[in-house]
């Protein structure tokens, strides 16, 4: 089940429900495209096999063993430990 909420023109919360993904997409997709405020899904998904997200991360392996290695710095552009930093004098 997908639930898809958005604030309306009289900025009163509104709701709507679908079973099917690609239903949901498209009347977010719709509602967004009609000038609506605060669109947004959410879902419970029953399929959903473990948890979300990384839990815990120990000697750079994952709880199931894979090799993990994402950090903030990494993703704000930040050079990590062993990459190769370009300057003005190595072009």
């Amino acid at each position: 089940m997908f639930k898809i909420y958005w604030t309306d023109e009289n900025n009163q919360a509104r709701g709507q429900e679908t079973a099917e993904l690609a239903q949901a997409l498209q009347i977010t997709k719709d509602k967004r495209d009609a000038g609506y405020s605060f669109v947004t899904m959410v879902s419970e998904n029953l399929q959903h096999v473990g948890k979300q997200g990384v839990d815990s991360v120990v000697g750079g392996k994952t709880p199931d063993g894979q090799a993990y290695d994402w950090s903030k710095a990494g993703r704000a552009g930040m050079p990590r430990r062993n990459d190769r930093v370009i300057t003005q004098k190595d072009n």
